[in-house]
């Protein structure tokens, strides 16, 4: 009996380590494992990057080129008549496409042409990125865009309620939430490690913070450099210690030499920086979900973060997080304070943030994900008018 083959368009994969690629990932062994052929579409990272197939999918690459301020990603160029060419030849029943860039617009296109079910997801929230690259203007364009790209598909997934409460009310149509999971064989306070912790010249009694993700302005980086200066005031023995890259690591290291900037790290070296830490840090403003949230609590630590996103969908401020109003960051940097000078506080939220992180799995996810992949379209999908300044 042949497999069922669906198709994955996306500018970001593993071995990238980002949200999008980290959640599509998942997905797609889940799909992979429960029969399905899985072909991703994405474009070529290098020029060793080529076309691979196995029994269980393929993966075929188009050309790109670097992403402003992203320059170790690629976005896919137009490629329609490469796209009609392929699924010709060999059809999928539906397609995904995850990004909003040219080859995802060219597959929303080519697809169309076919008759082929499109279902769209929203990962990013690439309309805020521009206040932080001084293009702030771009935002109305760029969102409406992004609402016209949604509406040519036959319904689009984001990772929680308030996100899709917020794109219906903006005017985007057939909005669902499916949310992510937890990989707790991989995360999980096991994998705490003394040696690691030594190397970081802390002690059993000094408390860790732990920043995972992009070292960008739309991170919101600036507020845990704020809270870092005022911290190592009050406890100078506590640890500050950033895993990842991006634009702001150089000139950060720079200027706070006493900060650990380990650089990427994934797999069982990232578990291990999760669980030999104590509190994790997560400031930002502008991520769809923060798959880095959940993993966090997997790992037992404290997360400090805003009422957004992940923390919003799954912790409770002093009950299983230190979770802050969107737009009160000096309650952000009280939290810190209080996950540091009050252990019991800090105890308990770990413990409940762990358990609840053990109830949350990708099996159930990717379930969710397939019924509405191959749901069948709800209504007769047309073109719909590009009104970039509309109800933003």
């Amino acid at each position: 009996m042949d497999k069922t083959k669906v198709c994955i368009v996306t500018e970001t994969y593993y071995p990238e380590v980002n949200g999008v690629s980290n959640t599509l990932k998942y997905w797609v062994e889940g799909m992979q494992q429960k029969g399905f052929h899985v072909q991703i579409i994405r474009p070529r990272q290098h020029p060793g990057d080529k076309h691979s197939q196995s029994e269980s999918g393929e993966s075929v690459t188009v050309a790109g080129l670097p992403i402003p301020g992203y320059k170790a990603l690629k976005f896919g160029l137009p490629c329609k008549r490469k796209l009609l060419k392929l699924w010709r030849k060999s059809q999928p029943e539906a397609i995904y496409v995850a990004t909003e860039g040219p080859l995802g617009l060219s597959a929303v296109k080519a697809a169309k042409q076919l008759g082929i079910p499109v279902l769209s997801g929203f990962h990013t929230n690439f309309q805020s990125y521009s206040n932080f690259y001084h293009l702030g203007w771009l935002e109305p364009i760029i969102f409406g865009f992004l609402r016209y790209f949604h509406n040519l598909t036959k319904g689009t997934v984001v990772p929680t309620r308030k996100q899709k409460d917020w794109l219906l009310d903006k005017g985007f149509r057939n909005v669902s939430v499916i949310s992510r999971g937890i990989n707790s064989e991989l995360f999980n306070p096991n994998k705490r490690c003394q040696a690691l912790r030594s190397s970081w010249n802390v002690t059993d009694k000094q408390r860790v913070c732990l920043y995972v993700g992009r070292i960008a302005g739309e991170k919101n980086i600036a507020l845990i450099m704020d809270a870092y200066v005022r911290i190592n005031k009050k406890h100078p023995e506590t640890r500050f210690v950033f895993v990842g890259d991006g634009p702001l690591r150089a000139q950060l290291e720079k200027k706070f030499p006493e900060i650990l900037f380990a650089g990427m790290k994934t797999g069982e070296e990232l578990a291990k920086y999760y669980a030999s830490s104590d509190i994790f840090l997560f400031p930002s403003k502008t991520d769809t979900f923060g798959n880095v949230v959940t993993e966090a609590m997997a790992s037992r630590l404290g997360v400090v973060a805003f009422n957004d996103a992940a923390a919003k969908e799954h912790l409770i401020n002093n009950e299983s997080g230190f979770i802050c109003e969107i737009d009160d960051d000096e309650a952000f940097i009280q939290s810190i304070f209080r996950a540091i000078e009050t252990p019991e506080s800090l105890e308990r939220v770990r413990e409940r943030a762990y358990l609840l992180a053990r109830s949350i799995t990708w099996n159930s996810i990717i379930d969710q994900f397939v019924k509405k992949l191959m749901e069948k379209p709800s209504m007769s999908l047309g073109e719909c008018a590009y009104e970039p300044t509309k109800n933003i």
